[in-house]
């Protein structure tokens, strides 16, 4: 199903921070937000995470390891902003429920999220690309951003499975 690797896949923003940045200085621009050091801290802490942090997660990487004083409010007013220019993702951890982010550094992913043990692994599928830009045409639609998500279980957790139904 992966193509190729995400690292791999055209604008790739991982290079350093400061190459991040430089690209949501853009953004910023481009909506016309002003400059909030809040907000450049939680870029930072989701650039440097590579794992889905829920927002109580964040929050607490930013007080603890950066020393920014930020409430919950803020960060979750932060992360709405970050989904709306589509540089975050968010994906419900299963099983529960919870909303978990994670900066965006690909062009586009999608997202396997297994119910038993909530892990999240990221892929990419060219065939799938192709159809969202069919189906769009079809309907004379023009697509902004998506979000996949399919749930299931993962690997280890179905081995896990079949050794609990031997036992």
């Amino acid at each position: 199903m992966l193509e190729k690797p995400l690292e791999e896949q055209e604008n790739f923003c991982s290079s350093s921070f400061e190459h991040f940045y430089t690209h949501f200085q853009r953004l910023m621009q481009e909506v016309g937000i002003r400059y909030s050091s809040k907000r450049e801290s939680l870029l930072l802490a989701l650039f440097l995470c590579d794992t889905y942090l829920s927002a109580e997660q964040i929050q607490a990487t930013l007080c603890d390891e950066h020393h920014v004083r930020i409430s919950l409010a803020t960060v979750y007013k932060i992360l709405t902003f970050f989904e709306r220019i589509d540089i975050v993702s968010m994906v419900v951890s299963q099983p529960n429920k919870m909303k978990k982010y994670k900066l965006k550094r690909a062009v586009h992913h999608d997202h396997l999220v297994c119910l038993k043990c909530g892990s999240i692994k990221r892929f990419y599928d060219a065939a799938i690309k192709e159809e969202q830009s069919a189906i769009l045409a079809k309907h004379n639609f023009h697509g902004m951003h998506h979000t996949l998500v399919l749930y299931g279980m993962c690997e280890k957790c179905q081995n896990d499975e079949t050794i609990d139904i031997q036992n």
